[in-house]
């Protein structure tokens, strides 16, 4: 999933810029997308993405905001939503992916979302690291082949046996973890890019594993395997 904030203290504004991004999202990408007044109320909240407003309610600076609470957060996309056109030197002094001019055209928009994702996918397939027992270990979620979930504990499976546990949440996982890696049950995360066949009840990977698929999951999972991989 990727979280999505969009900042303005202007209520018809931020819904405007809502139901425009809503309708850019691809069906097939789980997207939440919440709307702020202040910056404020995004501290202690899991964020990716964040379109702030930069001239905000109370004299609220939408630059300095983000500059004191992003600064050690490299992973989450800024990208800064102004009707000033002055600001358009002042916000490189800090990090953001995007610039948009009110009021927001959709092609720009369009075009800003999507080095946002992009630059969320890169992040998201560089190897990570985990830690069981006092031990480091390295997660290379090209290698990962499914993640299961064992009372508390995620496992991650990798190609020829291997495998690297953790105590983790399997929600916190999917957060560090490309895409194609599905929810398919409460306790599994499946990566496509190992799925040979799709039967009712479970995904055949391509070293003969069975991983189960709930009941309460999409049927778009019973397409075409091509489509579906298509669609990550």
């Amino acid at each position: 999933m990727y979280r999505i904030a969009i900042v303005d203290d202007d209520a018809e504004q931020c819904a405007g810029l809502h139901d425009m991004l809503r309708e850019l999202i691809p069906a097939e990408l789980d997207c939440r997308i919440d709307m702020y007044a202040s910056l404020g109320e995004l501290d202690g909240q899991q964020v990716d993405i964040v379109f702030a407003d930069i001239c905000l309610g109370d004299g609220e600076n939408g630059i300095e905001e983000v500059m004191q609470m992003f600064a050690d957060r490299p992973c989450v996309q800024v990208i800064y939503v102004t009707g000033h056109v002055e600001y358009c030197s002042v916000v490189y002094d800090t990090r953001h992916i995007g610039f948009l001019l009110k009021p927001v055209r959709r092609q720009e928009l369009s075009d800003t979302f999507r080095r946002a994702l992009n630059r969320l996918r890169d992040l998201r397939e560089q190897p990570c690291a985990v830690r069981f027992n006092n031990t480091s270990y390295v997660v290379r979620p090209a290698q990962v082949m499914y993640v299961e979930s064992k009372l508390r504990v995620a496992v991650f499976h990798g190609e020829n046996n291997g495998t690297v546990r953790t105590y983790m949440k399997l929600s916190d996982v999917a957060e560090r973890l490309p895409s194609r890696f599905h929810r398919c049950h409460s306790s599994y995360l499946v990566n496509f890019d190992f799925v040979n066949a799709i039967t009712k009840s479970d995904f055949v990977l391509t070293d003969g594993t069975h991983v189960p698929i709930s009941h309460l999951r999409p049927h778009r999972y019973h397409a075409p395997l091509s489509a579906v991989r298509h669609n990550q």
